[in-house]
């Protein structure tokens, strides 16, 4: 009975050690998947600037582990579409050198923040980010979406 136990145990912790692994790896290969819940690290219902930047930034790091914290366009681009997000990654490489870095993806998400719709404290709901971000699944393929670094009078 007890190695029945010890036997189960070890199987166990080995699929948990498998699954996270792979979770893992899917994310460094760019496999975006974001949260608006996850962005609400206090719970409180609302997303500030701060909580918003910071999940962004971490989001990057969990990416960019294995590539020195850079990302190709081509792997930029299909990584944001495997998360279901239909962006123009061109527009994050701020010097148009084929790589997005942690600083452009930065500015792009900050720039990001100042389009989304906010209250009177400056912050989003959960649910207003959710809406958002679905909204913005449902747009255009990536390739094709439009430039989202630049506000026009429409917005």
């Amino acid at each position: 009975m007890t190695r029945l136990l010890v036997f189960l145990a070890a199987a166990t912790l080995t699929s948990l050690s498998y699954a996270q692994a792979s979770s893992s790896s899917d994310l460094a290969r760019g496999g975006m998947h974001f949260s608006a819940k996850a962005m609400d690290t206090n719970n409180d219902g609302m997303i500030s600037k701060d909580e918003f930047m910071k999940y962004h930034s971490d989001m990057w790091d969990q990416m960019t582990k294995d590539s020195g914290g850079t990302m190709t366009m081509s792997d930029a681009k299909a990584a944001f579409a495997r998360g279901g997000m239909h962006v123009n990654a061109g527009s994050m490489d701020a010097d148009h050198d084929g790589k997005i870095t942690k600083d452009e993806f930065m500015s792009y998400e900050s720039t990001h923040w100042s389009l989304l719709p906010k209250d009177s404290s400056g912050q989003i709901s959960v649910a207003d980010m959710q809406k958002a971000m679905k909204k913005h699944r449902q747009t255009t393929p990536a390739a094709d979406a439009p430039d989202t670094t630049k506000s026009n009078s429409g917005n």
